[in-house]
């Protein structure tokens, strides 16, 4: 028996080499796979994943640049991954926070302003995609 796990690995080595088609015979199964269409894999969707956004080092929290009027994010807020979802202020730099994929911020858990350490939990991305 092959775990599920494992054939996702499979398959996304095989796309990321451009292999078309994979056979594996072993003792007590045989998996065949094929890729479909313009190089995608058919496969099930993923689930949704919850990921926690954190502070990767000490600084306070700002919802958006000083100089920019942007909205800042809100609970519900859609994103893409590269977004910027705040910044982190250490002395005058102002380093922006990324989101890591697509997805929605379900859960803010700093508020502007705050001063926040390293690891502190700042938003939780209901993600949609990996990465």
């Amino acid at each position: 028996m092959i775990a599920i796990n494992e054939i996702r690995k499979i398959a996304q080595k095989m796309q990321a080499s451009g292999l078309g088609k994979i056979e594996i015979n072993g003792k007590n199964f045989s998996l065949r796979l094929h890729l479909a269409g313009r190089g995608s894999l058919f496969m099930a969707p993923r689930p949704k994943q919850r990921r926690m956004i954190k502070a990767l080092q000490k600084g306070r929290f700002w919802s958006r640049h000083p100089l920019e009027e942007k909205r800042a994010i809100e609970e519900g807020t859609k994103v893409k991954a590269g977004d910027s979802l705040g910044f982190l202020q250490t002395g005058e730099l102002l380093m922006p926070i990324r989101s890591p994929g697509d997805g929605e911020i379900i859960r803010l858990a700093v508020s502007n302003g705050d001063r926040v350490v390293r690891g502190r939990p700042l938003f939780t991305l209901l993600q949609t995609t990996a990465s």
